[in-house]
This record gives structure tokens, C-alpha cells and sequence, in this order.
């Protein structure tokens, strides 16, 4: 879009909007970008040509103005080059910077726009007046280098239709400023803005007002008893995920333009930290008089500083590498060495180095993590090495083997206690429900002495039918009476005694289980932090520990063998001693018989 005409605001003086044409001429003018060109120069000579293919970073800078800190008149002042009346604050707004930089301006409306806001000064105006707080934001503002390698056509077709992408067709109106000075350091200011529009051309609130529900949907109260209130943007793109899709969609439709273009060179947004160079030292800062005079050939202290530290950095990068191919070969010897080491004899490796080789593997799973993410997962696993450190020397077990022999006993420890805990649960639920028989039983004996008082049949059966549920009641407590007498080694009928010695055997066993209570859940969480343990052995050597279910199905199968031995023995002697008894009973019926034969 070449904006042909200018709109100028009804409330500024005459002759305040300039013509904007389709281009300027650009010329070497007296008031650069100072966010831009007061950047190393040496850093964007060397370092945006530092590969034959590869461009590093180059800058994506993005920002909110805020009425405490600048007037958003005064930054599209800036941009613009040219004075500009703001209405809110009664001035005029100066650029302090020369309008020759620019070399093509424009503002993209979204739709639903009216057409008077192409106008920068009046789009602007019409922010300032939307917005009531003193300390509001009034627009982002992003500066972004476009790639010198392509020409200026190129340049402007790509970033006008990025801004059309990822802006305007969202609904933002787009400010668009091309500066070049012909120095080598092309770039545009942006200025986007933070409110929606409707399609009658009013804006639209930046946040509205909702309640704080809870996971059934119900409204949630505070401490002052109020209904819990929180604002929610009306559009998302204030989000902090848009920085890094912005940057992203941004490196995608450069790299395209340049392959579109026949170039060899990509361009990288990941910071120089994320691409993982740790090779250069950081160089200092120009400053726009020393950046003059480098620009003119004239040298600089601050300029051979830099030169100097370019020099060390390439030193650096050439020593680095040497010693990365070094410390490969050698960690890949180390490595195979140990690998074979563990690989004879598994049991006897040292559980310290299972630690440091399970930490090892989660943080090389984690290289394509984020920064935070990996410093919070790296803080987690040294809590739980900590966890395990303090175990291995409470416990006293060092190797692998020492953590199989510590967790099957520690299993057994448990199935024991557990065992103990179930028999004395049993006995208190008899000795329960032999009361609750005993209760019943004395309730209902009367019904039974009165049905065996009727003679008559009918009358029998109906009083049956009458009380069936009570003599099934009865005839059930019975049962439990006779049954659980035995079982808990008590006679009936039970006297003071009996239920004085029933009472104090429930209490002591429910004492046992209120001790044993404290010492399972010890023992449960050993057992967890052991499992724990075995889990990273087996991920750091594999095959070194059998699994959980070996362990129950050998303690299973040398409890039958023993079971059937002891049934075997039991069985044997049964059979010995009845043919012991037979012997002499036969022997007498054969005499019995042949002295019958005889008769």
C-alpha cells in the first residue's frame, strides 16, 4: 500500500502531516537510529558475516510504549522524521532525528478500519484519546533488521507481507517505518496496536472482567467473602508465547526469501546461549561518535578493542575445538572401558556411579529443553540424588548387589508385618462378631422357646411364616455362637470371665496394631525410595537387578517346595503307620479264616 494522500488531524495546526510518497532518497543524514546504529559495528560486520552460510542473530527487538515512560506521538514522531501534534498533551511531538533515513512508511489497516486512521497522526490520536489511565499502554513497538543480503524490493515485499501475516490479519493496525542509510544496517520500526476494533470502528476494551471458578464450574469465594474476580484479555495478542512465534514465523519467511533469492546464507533467531556458543567474549559498546568515525576509516581505542577481541574469539573457537575432539575421544574410551567393566560384573558396580550415570542420561534427554525447564528439572533430580545419598547411608548398602539383598528382605520385612496386621484385623472381627452372636442369640432364644410351645402344625407353620427373618436371625447366631467359641478357645454359656479375657485379647491386639502402624509406613517408604533406586539402575545398567515380579516368584516357589515337602513327609508317615495298624489285623483275619476252613 503507497499511501498517496495524508489524513491530518482536525485538532492539529495547518501543514503539520507531510506528503509520503512511494520512496525517499536516501542520503547520509545527521540523526541516525540510536537504538540502532549505536550497535557495535564491529559486531555487525564480523559476526552477522561470521560464516560462510549461517547469519547469527540478528536483532527482533520487541517492546510496549507507556504513557510513563514515552508518548506513542513521540515514537512515531521519531520514526517518521517529522514533527507530529498530539492531541492529548496540547504539543507538538519533534523527532530529533532526520526524515532522510526513510526510505518508505505505511499504515496497514486491518477490514474493519476506517480509512482516515491510514493516516499516522490521526491512528495515533485516536489510541491516546481510547486509553483513560495515566499509566496505560499504548502500543507495542518492535524493531527488526532485515537481511542485507536481499535488495530493497526484496526486503520490502517480505516484510510487509510478514506484517500482513502476523499482525494486520488479526486485527492490529500496523505502523510500518523502512529505515536505510545505506550503511549496511537495514531495518523497520513497527508500531502495533493493543486493541481490537468493531466492525463500526470502535475500540474494543483490552480485558474484561470474569468470575474465578472452581473444577465443578461453581464461583469461588475470597478471604474478604467476595466472589473471586480476575481479568482476561479480550484478545491474545498481548500473550508472552507470540515473542517466540513471532521470531520463529520471522526466521521461517527469511530463510525463504533468501532460498527465493538464491542465496546461500540462513538466518538463526535463536539466541547465541540457545545455539550453544560459549566461544566469544563480549565486545564493548561504540557509541554513535566512535561508530562515525570507524565508518570513515578513522581508527578508534574503542575500535581496536573490539578488533583485539574478535582476534582472541577466533583463538578461542580454534582451541575449543581442538579440545572438544580431545575430550570425545578420551570420554569415548573411558566410556567403553567402563561399559565393559560393568558389563562383567554387574552386581558389584558401586551405586554412586549408577546415581551420577542416571543423572547424566536425564539431562542429555534434556537438550532441547528450555532454559527454566532444565533448571528446574536438574533441581528436582539433585533433591532425589540427595534422597538417595542419605538412604545409601542409613541403610549401608553400596553396590548393586547390596540393593538386591536390601530390597528382597525389606519385602519380606513387609509381607511379615502385613501378615500380622491381617491375623490380629481377623481375630478382632470374631471376637466382634461372637458379641454380636452372643447380642442376638439372647434376643431372640424366646421366639424359639415359644414356637417349640406350639403343637399344632398350622399354627407351627404359620408362626414361622410370621418370624421367619428372626429364627433365620437366630439360627444364624447360633452357628457364629458355637463356631467362634471354639475358634477363640472360650465355653459356653460365657460368663464375666470369658468376656473380661475376650475384651482385653481385642485391646492388646489392637494396640499391636496401632505400634506396627507407624513402622509400615517406615518401611513402605524405604521400599519406595529402594524401588526408586532400582528403577535408575536398571536405566543406567540394564539386566543388573531382576525384576520385582523374579524376586515374588522365587520367595513363591520356595514357599511350595517347602510346603510340599512338609505335605510329602506328612503323607509318607500317615502311610507307614497305617500299614503298621494293618499288619497285625490281617495276620489275624488269615488265622480267622483257615481256622473257619478247618471247622
Amino acid at each position: 500500500m503507497f499511501l498517496q494522500n495524508t489524513v491530518r488531524s482536525p485538532r492539529a495546526p495547518a501543514g503539520s502531516s507531510m506528503p509520503v510518497g512511494a520512496a525517499f532518497v536516501a542520503s547520509q543524514g545527521q540523526g541516525p537510529c540510536a537504538d540502532w546504529r549505536q550497535l557495535p559495528l564491529l559486531q555487525r560486520t564480523a559476526l552477522r558475516n561470521g560464516g560462510e552460510n549461517e547469519i547469527p542473530c540478528p536483532t527482533f527487538s520487541i517492546s510496549y510504549i507507556g504513557r510513563k515512560d514515552q508518548s506513542v506521538m513521540a515514537a512515531a514522531a521519531y520514526n517518521a522524521g517529522e514533527k507530529m501534534y498530539s492531541e492529548r498533551d496540547h504539543e507538538w511531538k519533534h523527532p530529533h532525528s532526520s526524515p532522510e533515513r526513510v526510505v518508505y512508511r505505511e499504515v496497514m489497516l486491518p477490514d474493519n478500519a476506517p480509512r482516515a486512521y491510514a493516516d499516522t497522526q490521526a491512528l495515533w490520536n485516536a489510541v491516546d484519546a481510547a486509553e483513560k489511565r495515566v499509566d496505560a499502554q499504548t502500543a507495542r513497538r518492535m524493531i527488526i533488521a532485515l537481511p542485507k543480503e536481499l535488495t530493497y524490493e526484496q526486503n520490502l515485499a517480505l516484510i510487509r507481507d510478514y506484517c500482513q501475516r502476523e499482525f494486520v490479519n488479526r486485527g492490529m493496525f500496523c505502523d510500518l517505518y523502512y529505515h536505510d542509510e545505506h550503511d549496511g544496517n537495514p531495518h523497520v520500526h513497527l508500531l502495533l496496536t493493543l486493541r481490537a476494533m468493531d466492525e463500526h470502528g470502535r475500540w474494543l476494551p483490552k480485558t474484561r472482567t470474569e468470575y474465578v471458578l472452581d473444577e465443578r464450574g461453581n464461583r469461588v469465594k475470597g478471604k474478604n467473602g467476595k466472589w473471586k474476580r480476575r481479568n482476561v484479555d479480550t484478545v491474545d495478542w498481548n500473550d508472552h508465547k507470540y515473542a517466540e512465534i513471532w521470531r520463529h514465523e520471522w526466521e521461517v519467511m527469511q530463510n525463504a526469501a533468501l532460498e527465493a533469492a538464491g542465496r546461500p546464507e540462513r538466518i538463526d533467531m535463536r539466541s547465541l546461549e540457545r545455539q550453544g556458543i560459549e566461544d566469544r567474549l563480549p565486545q564493548r559498546h561504540l557509541g554513535p561518535a566512535a561508530a562515525a568515525m570507524e565508518r570513515k576509516g578513522t581508527v578508534t581505542e574503542m575500535g581496536d578493542k573490539n578488533r583485539e577481541i574478535l582476534s582472541i574469539n577466533r583463538m578461542l573457537g580454534s582451541l575449543k575445538r581442538a579440545a572438544k575432539k580431545l575430550g570425545d575421544k578420551i570420554a569415548e574410551l573411558m566410556a567403553a572401558i567402563h561399559h565393559q567393566e560393568v558389563l562383567e560384573n554387574p552386581q558389584t558396580h558401586s551405586l554412586t556411579d549408577v546415581i551420577l550415570s542416571y543423572r547424566a542420561m536425564r539431562e542429555a534427554g534434556r537438550e532441547s529443553w528450555g532454559k527454566y525447564a532444565r533448571e528446574k528439572a536438574g533441581i528436582r533430580d539433585l533433591q532425589d540424588m540427595s534422597k538417595m545419598i542419605i538412604l545409601m547411608k542409613e541403610t549401608g548398602i553400596t553396590t548393586v548387589e547390596d540393593l538386591a539383598l536390601r530390597l528382597s528382605n525389606t519385602r519380606v520385612q513387609l509381607e511379615l508385618m502385613q501378615g500380622d496386621v491381617r491375623s490380629n484385623n481377623q481375630v478382632i472381627h470374631d471376637i466382634d462378631d461372637f458379641f454380636a452372636a452372643i447380642e442376638d442369640y439372647r434376643e431372640l432364644a424366646p421366639l424359639q422357646d415359644q414356637l417349640d410351645r406350639i403343637h399344632f402344625k398350622g399354627r407351627r407353620e404359620a408362626f414361622q411364616a410370621e418370624h421367619a427373618d428372626e429364627l433365620k436371625r437366630l439360627r444364624k447366631a447360633a452357628y457364629l455362637r458355637e463356631k467362634l467359641s471354639k475358634k477363640l478357645g472360650v465355653s459356653l454359656p460365657l460368663d464375666k470371665a470369658g468376656v473380661k479375657k475376650l475384651k482385653a485379647q481385642r485391646q492388646e491386639l489392637t494396640e499391636q496394631n496401632e505400634s506396627l502402624r507407624p513402622k509400615l509406613g517406615q518401611i513402605r517408604a524405604e521400599l519406595d525410595q529402594l524401588s526408586k533406586l532400582r528403577y535408575w539402575t536398571r536405566k543406567a545398567i540394564p539386566d543388573a537387578l531382576p525384576e520385582r515380579e523374579d524376586f515374588a516368584e522365587q520367595m513363591e516357589v520356595r514357599e511350595n517346595r517347602r510346603e510340599l515337602e512338609q505335605v510329602m513327609d506328612a503323607a509318607i508317615e500317615a502311610v507307614t503307620q497305617e500299614t503298621d495298624e494293618l499288619q497285625p489285623m490281617t495276620e489275624r483275619s488269615l488265622q480267622e479264616k483257615d481256622h473257619d476252613q478247618e471247622r
